[in-house]
């Protein structure tokens, strides 16, 4: 008896959530924990390799946007691999290879093999952003997609907070090289749970795995029987077909912009530099370092209200949400540092504090998350690590600009215009994600493109039931007239 590709794949989608979908997000988005800890560790390091190597502040540039540039080159490589060789070989790759060269950063013996192996570090980080939710959003069913997908930014969160109170309780014996080392523990266990992994069910069928997909399909509930032959999908689209399919092309521009503004708008500032942003104000060292992981410690309460709304309330107004938070935050931040400046310092210091671990909550929440979500899911299966691949390079190119451009600006200029400067981005991301982001709850894989496939149109204020009957999904091999 035969079967259509997208008959198999709507079994997966229908399936209710088992304990394994659930494991395997976990493992898959352990590639997450490595990010936040590589994210969150280079602002208590600075505190202390900035004098031990005698950093001016270009090198500190270099040092730290280094590693997100590497990461963006990262991610375009790992694209097209994963789409020819699968997304787990590249997910167990990726973990030997941030354990590899965290290692080497650790033993660094001057500032270039620094940022050498820092950047390196940033490409393994890059390769595993570029498919970590792609794979979750492959196996998931399509009502508990986003709930499993943002377990990516509990595990960014996760790092960062360990790397912050890492850098806390090391900052004593000012020990940045076993800040930086630490790294290779979580990575030697993620690389043997990932040996367990089930390959994508999706990547097994568009490659002609079939008896392979029909076992990893019963695991997640979605029996195939044995007398079922799955009919073949279309060939794989080359790299130039992908972009001449307008809503892949639509896709990929409106989660890019997303993605960028997912990072100027200043996450990574406070993030690597929340430890200078202190001592700007007068607070050094470990207790600088404190303050940072005091903030970035709300994270579970922040994960837990993502996981709860993003399949109730959608992406869209979770977004909207998330950015009007960093708007609020920018505010705060604006006028604690009038308040500093204008010799009233208790006042200015906690609303200082304040402003960051509220720009983290609504980040965590609406924003960081959400954003890695649209990137997993939102690109047709057929092209998805290419797509993804892009999307995340755009994110990591975004951050090497921004974190790039801080300490330059906030030497010649100061702090406050460069937070005045984000606010007005936070602003102008609303605007977009109002007007652009189409509603991608409850839609599935194969039918995600429906979504885009009107290119860059205003979408309307009320919500509308996104849910789309089998008979409009869209090939990207489709020709249009």
């Amino acid at each position: 008896m035969n079967i259509t590709y997208e008959e198999a794949v709507k079994r997966l989608d229908n399936v209710n959530v088992r304990p394994i979908h659930i494991i395997a997000a976990i493992i898959a988005a352990l590639g997450g924990f490595l990010f936040g800890y590589d994210t969150g560790i280079i602002g208590s390091t600075l505190v202390y390799v900035t004098p031990f190597f005698h950093l001016t502040p270009l090198d500190v540039a270099i040092l730290t946007s280094g590693t997100s540039i590497f990461a963006g080159i990262g991610a375009l490589a790992a694209g097209p691999i994963t789409d020819k060789y699968g997304r787990k070989s590249l997910l167990i790759i990726d973990g030997i290879m941030y354990a590899v060269f965290a290692l080497l950063s650790a033993l660094a013996f001057n500032s270039i093999s620094l940022i050498v192996w820092r950047s390196l570090v940033g490409f393994a980080v890059g390769a595993d952003t570029a498919i970590a939710t792609a794979y979750i959003a492959e196996f998931s069913p399509k009502k508990w997609r986003g709930s499993l997908a943002i377990t990516q930014q509990l595990m960014i969160f996760s790092g960062i907070t360990a790397s912050y109170w890492a850098g806390y309780i090391l900052s004593f014996s000012e020990n940045w090289r076993l800040m930086l080392g630490l790294g290779v523990i979580p990575a030697i266990i993620l690389v043997g749970l990932r040996f367990l992994l089930p390959e994508s069910p999706r990547w097994l069928l568009l490659n002609n795995k079939e008896n392979i997909a029909k076992k990893v399909f019963n695991k997640f509930g979605a029996l195939i029987r044995d007398d079922e032959i799955v009919m073949a999908p279309a060939k794989e689209p080359s790299f130039k077909e992908m972009f001449r399919n307008k809503a892949v092309t639509t896709a990929i521009i409106i989660v890019g912009i997303w993605l960028a503004f997912q990072q100027i708008t200043g996450v990574n500032v406070i993030l690597y530099y929340g430890p200078e942003i202190y001592k700007y104000l007068g607070i050094v060292g470990s207790t600088a370092i404190l303050y940072t992981a005091i903030s970035e410690s709300l994270g579970a309460i922040e994960y837990a209200i993502s996981f709860y709304l993003i399949d109730r309330w959608g992406r869209r107004k979770l977004g909207i949400l998330g950015y009007a938070g960093l708007v609020v935050s920018w505010i705060i931040m604006l006028i604690g540092l009038r308040y500093f400046f204008s010799g009233i310092l208790f006042i200015g210091v906690s609303l200082v504090f304040s402003a960051m671990t509220l720009f983290l909550l609504f980040f965590h929440v609406g924003v960081g998350g959400v954003g890695w979500v649209l990137q997993g899911e939102t690109i047709p299966t057929e092209v998805r690590g290419r797509g993804a691949g892009i999307l995340a390079a755009i994110d990591w190119f975004a951050n090497a600009a921004i974190i790039f451009l801080f300490p330059i600006w906030e030497t010649a200029l100061g702090v406050y215009s460069f937070f005045g400067f984000e606010l007005l981005l936070s602003i102008i991301a609303i605007i977009i994600v109002y007007l652009f982001l189409p509603e991608t709850k409850g839609i599935s894989l194969e039918q995600m493109s429906k979504a885009f496939e009107k290119g860059l149109t205003i979408q309307h204020s009320k919500s509308e039931d996104t849910t789309l009957p089998k008979s409009e999904n869209i090939n990207i091999n489709k020709k249009k007239n």
